[in-house]
């Protein structure tokens, strides 16, 4: 009768124990808890010229990093920049955080200087058509390292 009690007190004590996540206790070192999301430093560089090669000042350069997101959730994680006189664009620390999600970002060129510059139109350029380079690895933890996006643009004149 005593040799059953104790194996159900052991049998019940590793079922509570399981159950409230005692299971990864052992040597010290060996399990490791990290609580958190997979991310990565992201910087958006390029540059936007005329069909002649000449950089646009002032063309708004807007990135956002999910195209087909509902409107109302891209207005806070787009990042949004302006070309300076020689038509070059760069940003660091982007508000993104997936290296594997690129292909679902967009970068849009919006002439909103009111003529300053000349008049262009409106170009999208989305996952295919800009590179998005590795230039720090990661931890091989939740930290995927640093990635550089270049993304240019030659805008037609209206």
């Amino acid at each position: 009768m005593k040799a059953a009690l104790g194996k159900g007190w052991k049998w019940l004590l590793g079922l509570l124990m399981g159950l409230l996540g005692f299971t990864g206790c052992g040597k010290l070192g060996i399990f490791r808890a990290e609580y958190g999301c997979p991310n990565a430093d992201f910087k958006l560089v390029g540059d936007v010229k005329d069909a002649k090669g000449n950089g646009i000042e002032g063309i708004r350069v807007v990135f956002t990093p999910h195209r087909d997101a509902p409107e109302e959730q891209q207005e806070w994680v787009n990042d949004t920049l302006y070309s300076d006189a020689r038509g070059h664009f760069e940003k660091e620390r982007l508000k993104y955080s997936w290296p594997d999600e690129a292909r679902d970002a967009a970068v849009k060129f919006e002439d909103v200087d009111g003529g300053a510059h000349g008049a262009f139109k409106t170009k999208v350029l989305t996952g295919s058509d800009f590179a998005v380079e590795q230039t720090k690895k990661g931890d091989k933890n939740w930290y995927s390292g640093e990635y550089t996006i270049q993304a240019n643009a030659v805008l037609e004149e209206e």
